[in-house]
């Protein structure tokens, strides 16, 4: 009997893919036919037009940075008139004179109105101020309010154009050490300059022999940087350039900007001038201070000056009274008190709780406004 063999494996496999191949080949050839006409319409081919492909580095993002920021940005001359200052000058007949000084700001938008942030230094004592644009619109400006212990200050435009544009401002909490940023002023006058750097650090400083927490940057940051700008990547303000540590009072690398969070709480205060209580110099009271002054307490903070006719006096705090808590809440230093006081608004009731000889006792004050010529 003749046996049979059977089609062996590798025969069969070829067999496999010769008609898989075949099969697949033919249906997409029905596929292909079965499609709609072309959608231009006219039966021809469709025309492709390649797009080119952008690598967004972080070049390009600079430069798209600046441009969102630069309209926002402006220069700042204040201009005050000098009077002869001692006998000789006015023997020889010298005439008032004005003396000129260069620093920026930038537009923000508060209450639907355009106003402008800058440094008190930038604005302080100034009979006149003139505020230019990015492209070349020039207006005057008036002052609101400020903050010397902040170095803050805004200002007012006095007939605008219609087209100023205002920054956004960010979150300086959310910021870290290492990211990229750039500061846009106008560095002894020269226009509309930008530079860019890292964050190289953030905390407390000892700055003009006082303690500050501060953005550092290696941005570099000169004279007429002042009150400009430091922006992230997004364009959004992060900080506000005030301040250089230089022996030589040109750029090393170390440059120290405002947190803006630290603006954005006293923007009701800068563009209200208020709530202000009239208490002029505080000081942090010690055993040491105590035991000078003769206070029965070593807490909380010693008036050493009150304004004349101001919320305080008309309440009745007077020179040498030690406050120890605004509105219940206990303070240790003019910062704690500030921030108390700024909780509320103009016209607002606050409660102060004062030590005075052996007595304490508590005194409502009428929160006002600055008067013209404080700051």
């Amino acid at each position: 009997m003749q046996s049979s063999r059977g089609l062996s494996p590798a025969f069969i496999i070829l067999l496999a893919l010769i008609f898989g191949l075949a099969g697949g080949g033919l249906g997409a050839y029905v596929y292909v036919k079965s499609l709609p006409p072309p959608a231009d319409g006219d039966g021809g081919t469709v025309t492709i037009r390649p797009q080119p492909i952008k690598v967004v580095t972080s070049e390009d993002a600079v430069i798209e940075a600046v441009k969102r920021v630069s309209p926002g940005v402006v220069k700042i001359t204040s201009t005050r008139v000098v009077e002869p200052s001692n006998p000789f000058e006015l023997f020889f007949g010298l005439q008032p004179r004005e003396q000129e000084g260069i620093g920026s700001g930038f537009i923000f938008e508060y209450d639907d109105e355009k106003l402008i942030l800058t440094n008190i230094h930038v604005i302080g004592g100034a009979d006149r101020l003139v505020v230019k644009t990015v492209d070349g619109k020039e207006f005057e400006a008036e002052k609101l309010g400020a903050d010397p212990s902040r170095d803050l200050a805004v200002i007012r435009p006095i007939d605008p154009p219609d087209d100023l544009v205002p920054l956004a401002l960010g979150n300086s909490e959310e910021v870290s050490v290492g990211q990229r940023v750039i500061a846009v002023g106008n560095p002894f006058g020269f226009e509309n300059t930008v530079t860019d750097g890292i964050i190289s650090a953030q905390g407390w400083r000892q700055i003009n022999d006082k303690s500050r927490y501060v953005i550092q940057t290696d941005a570099a940051i000169n004279s007429g940087n002042s009150g400009g700008p430091l922006v992230d990547l997004g364009g959004n303000v992060i900080g506000i350039n005030f301040a250089i540590f230089s022996p030589t009072k040109t750029s090393l690398g170390i440059g120290f900007a405002i947190p803006v969070n630290q603006a954005k709480e006293m923007l009701y205060f800068l563009v209200n001038r208020g709530p202000w209580l009239g208490l002029l110099n505080l000081r942090i009271n010690s055993p040491g201070l105590a035991k000078y002054l003769g206070l029965r307490t070593d807490a909380g903070i010693v008036v050493l000056n009150v304004a004349q006719f101001g919320p305080a006096a008309r309440a009745g705090i007077e020179p040498g009274d030690v406050i120890v808590e605004v509105a219940g809440q206990p303070v240790a230093t003019p910062d704690d008190l500030q921030k108390q006081v700024r909780r509320h608004k103009i016209g607002d009731t606050i409660s102060l709780t004062i030590q005075r000889l052996d007595q304490q006792e508590e005194i409502k004050v009428k929160a006002g406004k600055i008067p013209d010529g404080y700051y």
